[in-house]
């Protein structure tokens, strides 16, 4: 439990217990998707955005979805009385399987956690920027996984190990070369006027907020083209920003040693971000 907060932090199948079955899935074999939503004053942001992002990802793997009422229920639950944190849904394929062929008609296991925001956040990169390096590790190919956030994420896992440093983050690309993603960011290049983002068709996590960029882009007189990129292309832009659901945006300083002005584009769209996660604040 979290001091101070009478409510549970930890939700399983809407009770509160941090226990699981030895046989569940989502342990087993990362048979599940999941959803990073960050909050504020006990108020999710994007909430109905995740979901839909949730159903997506459950409809791709043949996950039965649960009553969205319930889980929209269980996280008010969990979120009353809560401060600024991270609130984060996995769901699972439940226990039971003696392989991988799951078990037919099974409810998922749905996962709700409440974790509040760390005492030291690195707000001041939203400000200096952020130093990105191009990982050893490439993100394989998969049409039927890209865009979705499933369990396995061994890929980011054995990326973000490749440095030790909180103001670092690593940019992962195919086996044929191309830019996809941050470890855990979606990447943008302003390059002659032009906003460009990776097309994230067979590789990659199609984010919130990048959906966000996208969309008020179109509010813009900023042309946006989603295709391939290669890293003399991106080393040849003007700008470069980040973005994900907890930090919303992160300008970039460097990229492998280029450096990159911070930019009038990266702040007009922080600003968009910030305006358009204020407003959808709640259930």
């Amino acid at each position: 439990m979290t001091p101070n907060r009478m409510t549970p932090d930890v939700l399983v199948n809407g009770q509160p217990t941090t226990s699981l079955p030895i046989d569940d899935r989502g342990f087993r074999y990362g048979d599940g998707v999941f959803e990073t939503i960050h909050v504020c004053a006990g108020a999710p942001e994007f909430w109905h955005a995740h979901l839909q992002r949730l159903r997506l990802g459950a409809e791709r793997l043949k996950l039965a979805w649960p009553e969205e009422r319930r889980l929209t229920a269980e996280a008010q639950q969990l979120l009353a009385g809560s401060v600024d944190g991270v609130l984060r849904i996995w769901l699972t394929r439940g226990p039971g399987g003696a392989g991988y062929r799951p078990v037919a008609g099974q409810m998922p296991t749905r996962i709700l956690r409440f974790s509040p925001s760390p005492a030291a956040p690195l707000s001041d990169v939203a400000t200096r920027g952020v130093s990105l390096r191009v990982c050893q590790t490439r993100l394989g190919q998969n049409p039927a996984l890209a865009g979705i956030k499933h369990l396995n994420r061994l890929e980011q896992v054995l990326a973000a190990n490749e440095w030790d440093a909180p103001d670092i983050e690593g940019l992962m690309l195919d086996p044929s070369g191309n830019l996809i993603e941050g470890t855990k960011t979606n990447v943008f290049f302003i390059r002659e006027g032009n906003l460009i983002t990776p097309d994230l068709t067979q590789a990659g996590v199609a984010g919130i907020v990048r959906k966000i960029v996208l969309e008020e882009a179109a509010h813009t007189d900023i042309p946006v083209a989603i295709r391939p990129i290669r890293l003399a292309e991106a080393l040849a832009a003007d700008e470069c920003f980040l973005t994900n659901s907890l930090i919303h945006l992160w300008p970039v300083r460097d990229l492998d040693g280029k450096a990159f002005a911070i930019g009038p584009k990266s702040g007009e769209f922080s600003r968009r971000i910030a305006a358009r996660a204020l407003k959808s604040r709640g259930f």
